[in-house]
């Protein structure tokens, strides 16, 4: 199943996933510079067991694809 990667806000500290025909997923969090990025999956997600951890948003976003044997997208925003 394909995943897309939406940023919340501006300050480019959290992501939204869902699938993509619309269901959300959860979210990727990075609370400062020195943290890891951190796969948030919601109660009902099949993100669960996805290594939660990630020294870069394109690491956790390949963890996700992997778990979920499909794509794993950022937007069609070029946001970095």
């Amino acid at each position: 199943m394909d995943v897309i990667v939406t940023p919340v806000g501006s300050t480019g500290t959290a992501w939204n996933l869902d699938y993509r025909l619309g269901r959300h997923l959860g979210t990727i969090r990075k609370s400062d510079a020195s943290e890891p990025f951190e796969i948030e999956p919601v109660p009902t997600s099949t993100l669960h067991g996805v290594l939660r951890l990630h020294m870069t948003l394109d690491a956790a976003m390949s963890a996700i694809a992997s778990r979920m044997g499909g794509a794993c997208e950022r937007d069609s925003q070029d946001w970095d």
